[in-house]
């Protein structure tokens, strides 16, 4: 919707775009879930294709064949980027019926939608499919690939899974918040005045506690306004 309830009012103790160190830290968890996402993949690929030779992980010396087999690498994976990304508009114009544009931050690409407000539900959706759609996409390309496309296939699905961090966790947290509030795009929630924003069961609102101390002691100037 492009108008909110009169009721609803903005929920001040998320506000991302006056983060810096917990992005940062968002990020170090992106590094751990690489590995993570990297080590299932493998043996994945170990399992579902008995031809799989993985190469092992060392140190080689740069030669121009190899610089250009990164800059190929470095262009596959923007194009991951992109189609993470389009899956991102294409479920926020589903639920909307209007098209979203593409913006860049600090962090890369975005998508966009200003001036609208979405349903929790709906939000996490949007937010969620790449991850899950992409993923669904690379364990069943391993099915498939040729041999020798079996590394690159468990490393582009990895890079997209660490990747798509931001989106799980701040997944996590709107899940912890009552299923009637919306957001905008660029992160803003928006809470029913007349119920607040605690009606959540009391174990969500004890996590949800705890994350916002945890920001709050990483970036003071988030809850201060």
């Amino acid at each position: 919707m492009q108008t909110l309830p009169s009721t609803y009012i903005p929920y001040e103790n998320f506000r991302p775009s006056k983060w810096r160190k917990t992005h940062w830290v968002t990020w170090i968890f992106g590094i751990a879930l690489a590995w993570l996402s990297y080590s299932f993949l493998r043996l994945m690929a170990e399992i579902l294709r008995p031809d799989f030779q993985p190469r092992p992980l060392h140190f080689e010396v740069p030669t121009l064949e190899r610089l250009g087999s990164i800059l190929v690498l470095i262009f596959v994976l923007a194009i991951v980027g992109a189609v993470h990304e389009f899956i991102h508009a294409i479920f926020l114009w589903f639920f909307t019926g209007h098209r979203p544009i593409l913006v860049a931050g600090e962090g890369g690409l975005a998508v966009r939608l200003p001036s609208w407000y979405i349903p929790r539900d709906q939000f996490l959706v949007t937010n969620l499919a790449p991850f899950c759609i992409i993923s669904l996409v690379g364990l069943l390309l391993l099915l498939v690939v040729p041999q020798r496309y079996i590394s690159l296939t468990v490393f582009l699905t990895a890079m997209n899974m660490a990747g798509s961090i931001a989106d799980i966790t701040s997944s996590a947290y709107l899940f912890l918040h009552p299923p009637s509030i919306y957001l905008e795009t660029e992160g803003t929630i928006y809470f029913d005045g007349l119920i607040g924003p605690d009606s959540s069961l009391e174990w969500k609102l004890r996590i949800r506690s705890l994350i916002e101390a945890t920001i709050a002691k990483l970036d003071p100037i988030n809850g201060s306004g």
